[in-house]
């Protein structure tokens, strides 16, 4: 039965994802993160966006590492 659900869901491209209003205000991270040739359903699209969301930011200053 899992299998019939992941059938059933429906994918999208990076740039309508991208340009939905769902996303509008990710659109930079779905662009830049995901993949030009793939399909994407819209709970890899927001695993994408939970995973940026929690990646640590790392700063580098000019001359100092």
């Amino acid at each position: 039965m899992a299998d019939k659900k992941k059938a059933a869901e429906a994918t999208y491209t990076k740039e309508a994802l991208a340009n939905s209003k769902k996303y509008r205000a990710w659109r930079d991270v779905l662009m830049i993160a995901l993949e030009y040739d793939k399909q994407y359903t819209m709970a890899e699209a927001d695993a994408t966006i939970d995973k940026f969301k929690t990646t640590k930011v790392v700063e580098k200053v000019n001359g100092k590492e």
